[in-house]
């Protein structure tokens, strides 16, 4: 198969910038479809629309906590001032990746939860539509776009309204980042054509005691960063000032509103599926049916603290700030006695910019079913990780990618969704 004969070819490069993404040899995108019945498509929108009410009771319980309680989570110290402020719509994120794997029953089971600061927004609502139609195949995400407008269109309303500038912001030499930013920036725009919605390079940004001051000496009425929590808190300035506690100080006194809001870190902590887990065991503070939920789709997920007392078997540890699988491993726990069985590798591991973690969390080691795709360099078998996004407690569109390694990490290509013939 030549690259010229698949729907890679009408995809608009310059919305999907990363087509040929770094220094790989294959293009991201892969050649073929992955087919499901719309019954796995509307299970996997249930659950992550109960999933979410669970995650929002959850996180109030952290809020709620004493600090220590988020020092033990390595929660950043510097952050815990802000995570309690009210936002313009009261949840702890407005935008929102659950990330699932199948197990070998087919079963889904929710592995991690992207709160902060989730990519996969183009291939999701652009790709997997221009996929879809090239195949003549239904496409799950039939509507989303519209939905992700509408989205867009009350966060502007909410946040920004018709006189402050609303400001689109990551840093602009990350072809990703950049690309996912002026994507959502062009929907808001297109829906509000008349508003003042702007891009800003976080290389650019300037904030004085007013808040985040423009190059026209306007000031910022909302901000959308695609930059995580955990690193803008430790930044600091050319003078050795705290920016990021500036910054969070700003946000803070009102003078504007974030998306995400800060509180968004607390789900992106990656003991917080402990967390959740931990209370859904425990059967008391979650309804019967909440915890019936979590208890069928989450992998069972466990602080690090908690591991001695674990049964024997495989696990997969993660570190609590680790992203694009950095730091993540499989370990064998036998008795007393742990040796690690894989280590991921990532190529590119200078490149991914995340907070040095003093903890991990671990989850059962969900062993998967193997899947085959065709990418430029030919067919291989591999593992699929199936995507969620939820725009407010609403589910939205779904998506995958397929990884070689059980692990998925930088490697992983995008692969469209359609829904099989009933």
């Amino acid at each position: 198969m030549s690259a010229s004969e698949t729907y890679i070819d009408r995809l608009d490069p310059d919305i999907f910038t990363y087509i040929n993404y770094g220094d790989y040899a294959d293009r991201y995108p892969a050649h073929t479809a992955q087919e499901f019945p719309q019954t796995l498509y509307e299970e996997m929108r249930a659950a992550s629309r109960g999933l979410f009410h669970v995650f929002c009771k959850a996180a109030a319980v952290f809020r709620e906590a004493p600090d220590d309680f988020a020092r033990a989570m390595d929660m950043p110290e510097e952050l815990l001032p802000y995570l309690r402020a009210p936002n313009a719509f009261g949840l702890p994120t407005w935008l929102s990746r659950f990330d699932y794997v199948l197990d070998e029953t087919g079963q889904i089971r929710m592995v991690e939860i992207n709160a902060d600061t989730p990519c996969f927004i183009i291939e999701s609502y652009y790709a997997n539509g221009v996929a879809a139609d090239y195949f003549g195949k239904a496409d799950p995400n039939a509507g989303t776009m519209a939905q992700l407008r509408v989205f867009l269109s009350h966060v502007w309303e909410r946040c920004a309204g018709t006189a402050a500038p609303f400001v689109f912001a990551c840093f602009d030499d990350y072809p990703e980042d950049l690309a996912n930013t002026l994507f959502l920036q062009r929907l808001m725009r297109e829906t509000h054509p008349q508003a003042d919605i702007r891009f800003l390079s976080f290389y650019d940004m300037e904030i004085d005691t007013n808040g985040i001051v423009l190059p026209d000496d306007a000031y910022a009425g909302a901000l959308y960063r695609l930059h995580p929590m955990e690193i803008l808190i430790d930044e600091r300035t050319p003078a050795d000032e705290p920016l990021g506690a500036m910054f969070l100080d700003l946000y803070n006194k009102g003078k504007f509103a974030m998306m995400n809001p800060p509180e968004a870190i607390i789900l992106q902590n990656k003991s917080f599926m402990a967390l959740v887990y931990a209370l859904a065991r425990t059967r008391q503070f979650f309804s019967a049916e909440e915890c019936a939920l979590a208890l069928r789709y989450l992998a069972p997920s466990y602080f690090e603290d908690d591991f001695a007392a674990l049964a024997d078997g495989a696990y997969i540890r993660k570190e609590i700030w680790g992203r694009e699988g950095r730091n993540v491993s499989i370990v064998q726990k036998e008795g007393s006695r742990t040796r690690t069985a894989l280590e991921k590798y990532v190529e590119n591991y200078d490149d991914i910019v995340c907070r040095t973690s003093r903890k991990a969390m671990c989850q059962d080691f969900i062993r998967q079913p193997r899947f085959r795709h065709t990418v430029d360099s030919g067919t291989k078998d591999g593992y699929l990780t199936l995507s969620c996004f939820m725009l407010f407690g609403e589910p939205s569109a779904v998506g995958a990618r397929f990884s070689p390694e059980e692990i998925a990490g930088t490697e992983a290509y995008f692969v469209p969704l359609v829904t099989a013939e009933s």
